[in-house]
């Protein structure tokens, strides 16, 4: 099992991509996760010589050449807006980050699920499920043309209209509707990510989930606690998350795939200055989950 990290916050703290690997290298990681988000669009938006194949291809060899992989990969999101033409602006964002993580030489890519109507209102989950498998039936074929996988991510969102920022359920917040998506897609090119932080913030009973995801669905996570109230994307046991019962989940299942970390904002609280030694934490506490994990 490799212990990976998004690394959009590496790249934020020292202003460079190379200097960012050197950074992750340094601390111990073996893989990263690359995101393609729109405070970085210059990766994915096909107007600048960062989007290019040939540029993901040099950062492969880069990569490389400092002990690390490209293990994973965040497709650009919102997956949808309520707007048709933006929508569809977004899908060719959405295949362009698919063709450069493929330059990297990355199998997965989570992508959101379209969850822009409000969830809670009658007939909206069965919308959503009807337009979520249009969505990624019509990504498939740049699968096999990329030769690269695609995860869906269990999602939240703020409650509508309401006067302070309250937390409700949206697209595979629930591990039945999760393993409904996955089976109905019916695909060997599509998966489950396990954003476990999400999963806290809904209170989901975490090992519950992975249990049921299970084996041959679960092949990535974003590893990440929260306090509960905001997706706060910070490190395990910085949270509310009981991690004994997490590793133990995902021990029973016989989980395949790596150890993502999507714990950024770790490391964007801290000075540059402190940034490595905020890495090397990050490592000491991977390393440790993934020893209980068994892996």
């Amino acid at each position: 099992m490799l212990l990976s990290t998004a690394f959009a916050s590496f790249i934020k703290k020292y202003g460079d991509i190379k200097e960012a690997i050197d950074a992750a290298a340094e601390a111990g990681f073996d893989a990263l996760d690359f995101g393609f988000f729109n405070i970085f669009r210059k990766y994915f938006d096909g107007e600048s010589p960062e989007s290019t194949e040939e540029y993901f291809r040099e950062i492969r060899a880069y990569a490389e050449s400092k002990g690390l992989v490209f293990n994973q990969a965040h497709a650009p999101f919102p997956s949808s807006v309520d707007d048709p033409v933006k929508t569809e602006n977004i899908f060719w964002d959405i295949v362009r980050s698919m063709r450069n993580a493929a330059a990297l030489g990355i199998k997965y890519i989570v992508v959101h699920p379209c969850q822009h109507l409000d969830y809670l209102k009658k007939g909206v989950p069965e919308e959503l499920f009807e337009m979520n498998m249009k969505f990624y039936r019509r990504l498939l074929p740049y699968c096999e043309e990329y030769d690269i996988n695609i995860c869906v991510e269990n999602m939240w969102r703020h409650r509508a209209n309401a006067s302070m920022r309250k937390i409700d359920r949206s697209t595979c917040s629930e591990p039945e509707e999760f393993v409904k998506y996955i089976d109905t897609l019916e695909s060997p090119r599509v998966f489950a990510c396990l954003d476990i932080g999400h999963a806290a913030l809904v209170s989901e009973d975490i090992p519950e989930f992975i249990r049921k995801l299970g084996h041959d669905r679960l092949h990535t996570l974003h590893v990440h606690d929260v306090d509960g109230t905001v997706d706060s994307h910070t490190l395990p046991y910085y949270g509310i998350c009981d991690w004994d019962e997490i590793t133990e989940a995902l021990k029973e299942i016989d989980y395949v795939g790596d150890f993502t970390y999507e714990a950024g904002n770790f490391i964007n609280v801290l000075p540059r200055e402190l940034a490595l030694s905020g890495m090397k934490h990050m490592v000491q506490v991977g390393r440790y989950l993934i020893e209980k994990i068994g892996k």
